[in-house]
């Protein structure tokens, strides 16, 4: 490798990394298979990192109580009474209360309501209305980053030996991608006065908390 080093001269080495670098950035320019969900808020576009949608139900619950005189009455209609009527029979249901129960289901869980009425001496005597009625509370919670970006930094190398103590400096260039991939590349000068490029290709390792 030193040798080839020999027949090239600075201006041609720094052409060769600037070309590495532009091929980099090229190889690094897609975000990859999986797309993220991307909003704006104020004009800035985030990534979407959890998106949580949480129903609470909260019951009203409410009775209430009408006498039958109070309940309002439409004009009696009469007919004619049949000449051979079982006459103990209709005083037995006369004296006799009877409870009706119903029960309206409102549409999209929002509760119900029931109505009991109960009758005696053919008239309401009272009604109780039964009301549950769901309040219905939607928490609705985005969790935003920003999005990646593709970094450059600049710097120097240094090498070390024992007999030279510096045996090799130079500028070096670490570009560090949208995915967290990091490629270094770097430029510098022997103890010999050899010129050489050094490059190198990290990833990002995920550690366990």
């Amino acid at each position: 490798m030193k040798t080839i080093f020999k027949y090239l001269d600075f201006k041609t080495l720094l052409i060769v990394a600037l070309v590495i670098v532009i091929l980099i950035l090229r190889s690094c320019s897609s975000n990859g298979d999986k797309k993220d969900d991307i909003i704006k808020v104020d004009g800035k576009k985030y990534i979407v990192v959890k998106h949580e949608i949480d129903t609470v139900y909260q019951t009203t619950v409410q009775t209430v109580y009408k006498e039958g005189k109070t309940i309002f009455k439409d004009v009696p209609v009469y007919v004619n009474v049949p000449a051979n009527v079982d006459t103990l029979n209709i005083l037995k249901d006369y004296y006799t209360k009877v409870t009706y129960k119903d029960t309206l289901h409102l549409k999209d869980s929002l509760g119900y309501i029931s109505v009991i009425d109960t009758i005696f001496n053919n008239k309401i005597l009272n009604r109780v209305w039964d009301s549950h009625v769901n309040k219905i509370t939607i928490n609705d919670k985005i969790y935003l980053k920003d999005l990646p970006k593709t970094q450059l930094y600049f710097g120097g190398v240094l090498g070390f030996d024992k007999v030279n103590i510096v045996n090799f400096a130079g500028p070096s260039f670490i570009l560090k991608t949208k995915k967290d991939h990091m490629y270094s590349l770097g430029i510098g000068y022997s103890n010999d006065q050899t010129v050489s490029i050094q490059g190198g290709v990290y990833w990002k390792i995920k550690l366990k908390k």
